[in-house]
């Protein structure tokens, strides 16, 4: 029963951050970008040379229970702003899909999405064999997104398995970034 509080707590802790981060966010401005690395413009920091280090830095932020290094490597609403949504298929005029609610949709599946993988996997060492995208890559032009991670570890006890962890990563310039942890 103690245990169960205290993860409790946790989720809620975690939680609580990263909506209050996101609170923060919404106040930023929003809309379609032109400057998307141009000097001045916002990073897409932190970036991986692959996306297996991506990976590595997934399973040693949920081992080391860091919720903060988690919520670092997805995209931000700035980032998404910036570099992502005007290539999006649903940003197009005729589609009447405003910003607000792209952004919105994705990061709350994708802050879900990572609120139960934390709490299936923090605390734990996952060592990383191999990691796959089952549906291929998308090309938008500026960026590409590898969709449909599939993770293989090796857990503490030897065991093999496959683990959606997160759903996408966006290709940016050779670099890495988590572009979402929603996994379905």
């Amino acid at each position: 029963m103690r245990f169960i509080r205290k993860t409790v707590r946790l989720a809620l802790t975690i939680s609580l951050a990263l909506s209050a981060f996101s609170c923060g966010e919404m106040a930023e401005s929003a809309g379609e970008a032109t400057d998307a690395g141009k000097p001045g413009t916002p990073s897409l920091d932190p970036m991986f040379e692959t996306p297996e280090a991506l990976t590595r830095a997934i399973l040693k932020a949920f081992e080391t229970e860091d919720g903060e290094a988690l919520r670092s490597y997805a995209l931000t609403k700035e980032q998404f702003r910036l570099y992502v949504w005007s290539k999006l298929p649903s940003s197009r005029p005729e589609r009447g899909v405003p910003f607000e609610y792209g952004w919105g949709d994705l990061h709350e599946k994708s802050h879900n999405a990572l609120l139960r993988n934390f709490a299936r996997f923090k605390g734990r060492k996952l060592e990383l064999l191999g990691l796959r995208f089952e549906d291929g890559v998308t090309d938008y032009g500026t960026y590409k997104v590898h969709r449909d991670a599939r993770v293989q570890v090796r857990t503490e006890g030897g065991e093999k398995r496959w683990l959606d962890l997160f759903g996408s990563v966006m290709e940016w310039q050779g670099k890495y970034k988590l572009f979402s942890y929603v996994t379905d």
